[in-house]
């Protein structure tokens, strides 16, 4: 009874999800590229049975918070069996110190909190050393601090575009795949757009002509 109450919950989530995705992504301005988004579930806290209920409806992005947690549910025996397409994406705060141990996860797609040059570095040189000279780069986004909290991580907005010349210069094992923010929560949309997305698409724009 708990499985099939769960299958019906998670499958009416994601359509809903999706729907209002699609309804945003369809007032787009035409002079934007159709392309079409990509919804990352986060799925920190989430028992193993869950994301392969979400894997089921057809959900293949998983986004995780936690080094650790990512480790475990990435080996997990019921999701390696279950789950053979499953794109994970690290969501959170990356310590050098932790690295290694994220870059060998399994079936790990992207890493979207690269917030320095150095980092970059260290991820980069990971990378080759723990999956081989002849592996497939790996795709990273680069997270800017487009609040100025001092809570969030992130680059500085105006140092977003020499990190990424660094990225595509110097970290050849790593292909630079765009921005993330954390956009300011609660922000009220009547008083109009989100100035953190704002600030966000001045810096794509700034970076698009590297």
């Amino acid at each position: 009874m708990w499985k099939v109450a769960m299958s019906e919950e998670v499958g009416k989530a994601i359509q809903s999800v999706l729907e209002r995705v699609n309804q945003a992504a369809a007032r787009r301005p035409k002079t934007l590229p159709a392309v079409p988004p990509r919804l990352v579930a986060v799925s920190k806290t989430k028992p193993p049975e869950m994301i392969v209920e979400a894997y089921r409806q057809g959900q293949r992005n998983f986004g995780e918070n936690y080094v650790n947690e990512l480790v475990d549910k990435a080996s997990d025996p019921l999701i390696l069996e279950s789950c053979p397409e499953i794109k994970w994406h690290f969501i959170g705060h990356l310590q050098k110190n932790n690295v290694n141990k994220l870059l060998g996860v399994p079936n790990l797609f992207l890493v979207e909190t690269i917030d320095s040059a150095k980092l970059a570095e260290r991820v980069n040189s990971s990378w080759q050393r723990v999956r081989g000279a002849g592996s497939q780069r790996l795709k990273v986004m680069v997270q800017i601090n487009t609040s100025g909290e001092q809570s969030k991580h992130g680059l500085l907005p105006e140092d977003t575009v020499n990190t990424v010349k660094h990225i595509m210069s110097q970290c050849s094992a790593l292909h630079f795949s765009g921005l993330m923010t954390i956009g300011h929560y609660g922000y009220d949309l009547t008083l109009g757009p989100n100035p953190d997305f704002q600030v966000l698409n001045t810096a794509f724009l700034s970076v698009i002509k590297i």
